[in-house]
């Protein structure tokens, strides 16, 4: 809880303006001095990364070099995320708030941007899309990353005196700690580690930290315990008017239990999906099995779209199949078809989570024109039209896949060309 601690003393116009001025001078000081650690910095010389790391990502195996993508330089953020763990740090999740903003602006610069985790990827990729985020991250779970950059510990390390974070500053008290780290790929492929930083070295990401340090209050932590950033939660777990308002009785928390099942299997069926639509060649997108059929692109592009659209028809009292378009639209390219799935699973939960136990009962109503073709709940149509349809599809596009001789990945088990048990 944040304390009435403030510097109050109220003065003239004049006097405000001699005293801002003053502290202007020292934050002019600061700028400089800032400038001179980025310069020295840049300076620091490079060590060669010799190990051929290689993570888990949406798509597969990723190695190091992929993650730079066309850009020479790559910024790493270890999120603290530990294979045990059933959701990322909250202060992690504080900073991670803003990288999908800045990461367009990072990539103009030739500097490509990943989060990287021990977790396994069902859980990152869970946990990214019950916060809404959409910036690359995978999982180093297995691979002896974050223990070399100093991010993770054994075991042994977690032996008073013995963890060597922030290069041997700090005993950290945990399994798992958060960092940066900076590479650089030259034009032979080499990559070189050119930076790390850990503990209050990450402090300027943290932009709700810098607009805090500009209030009266001040971040106001002084007092917090158990440590000085006890008061930060995800973003969806800080309590709202409404939240308040039913905590007693816990009727604002039972009113959105129906659907958590369904969401926790909409989940799981995202990442299946998203390996499935990766496997999509880009250069077949105009290929049908029949003149009767929908196109690869159509097919995966429909796909792409259905937790979007059938979500959004959901939150309606009913829909006239008279005024559908039936035939997707054919994507000129596979990245819309990778976009729009992101999109669309994004929004698809947002409505989810928001339609309460009274809303999934409410009637739907299905008609052709004048004609009623069927009433059910609104949950039945997020079960039926919304989950069994996309499973439908999805089974559809297995089989142009093969028919294309494309190795298919695992789904619920093991496919003809990989296995979860190998």
């Amino acid at each position: 809880m944040a304390t009435a601690t403030m510097n109050a003393k109220v003065v003239s116009p004049a006097e405000w303006l001699a005293a801002r001025k003053e502290l202007l001078k020292k934050e002019k000081e600061f700028t400089k001095l800032r400038d001179g650690i980025s310069r020295l910095r840049r300076e620091l010389p490079w060590e060669k990364v010799e190990k051929d790391y290689v993570f888990e990502g949406p798509t597969g195996k990723v190695a190091l070099r992929e993650l730079f993508r066309d850009k020479s330089q790559l910024v790493v953020y270890h999120f603290m995320f530990g294979p045990g763990w059933e959701q990322g740090c909250p202060s992690c999740s504080f900073i991670a708030d803003n990288f999908d903003g800045m990461r367009v602006h990072l990539e103009q610069r030739d500097v490509a941007f990943t989060a990287i985790s021990r977790a396994t990827l069902t859980k990152i990729e869970a946990f990214k899309r019950r916060m809404g985020w959409r910036f690359p991250w995978v999982s180093s779970n297995g691979t002896d990353f974050n223990y070399d950059y100093k991010v993770s510990f054994t075991n042994e390390d977690m032996t008073p005196g013995s963890r060597n974070y922030n290069y041997g500053s700090w005993d950290f008290p945990m399994e798992e700690g958060p960092g940066l780290s900076v590479f650089y790929k030259d034009g032979d492929g080499q990559i070189y580690h050119t930076y790390s930083t850990y503990g209050r070295g990450l402090d300027i990401l943290l932009t709700a930290y810098n607009y805090l340090d500009m209030t009266p209050k001040g971040r106001d932590e002084a007092e917090m315990k158990p440590h000085p950033m006890a008061w930060v939660r995800h973003h969806d777990r800080y309590e709202t008017g409404a939240e308040k308002s039913g905590c007693c009785s816990g009727e604002a928390e039972k009113s959105r239990k129906m659907l958590e099942p369904t969401i926790a299997e909409y989940q799981a069926e995202v990442v299946i999906t998203r390996k499935l639509l990766s496997k999509v060649p880009a250069d077949k997108l105009t290929w049908k099995p029949h003149d009767k059929s929908m196109t690869l692109g159509q097919l995966a592009l429909h796909i792409a779209q259905i937790p979007d659209r059938v979500s959004a028809l959901a939150e309606r009292n009913g829909f006239d199949a008279s005024q559908a378009n039936f035939i997707p639209a054919q994507p000129r390219e596979l990245n819309e078809v990778l976009t729009g799935f992101e999109t669309a699973v994004v929004e698809g939960e947002k409505r989810l989570r928001s339609m309460t136990d009274e809303a999934a009962m409410q009637p739907w109503t299905m008609t052709l024109g004048e004609k009623t073709v069927f009433t059910v709940p609104r949950a039945g149509i997020v079960r039926t039209i919304m989950l069994n349809h996309w499973y439908h599809h999805r089974g559809q596009l297995s089989v142009y896949l093969r028919l294309l001789d494309v190795p298919l990945p695992v789904i619920y088990g093991r496919s003809a060309d990989e296995s979860p048990f190998a």
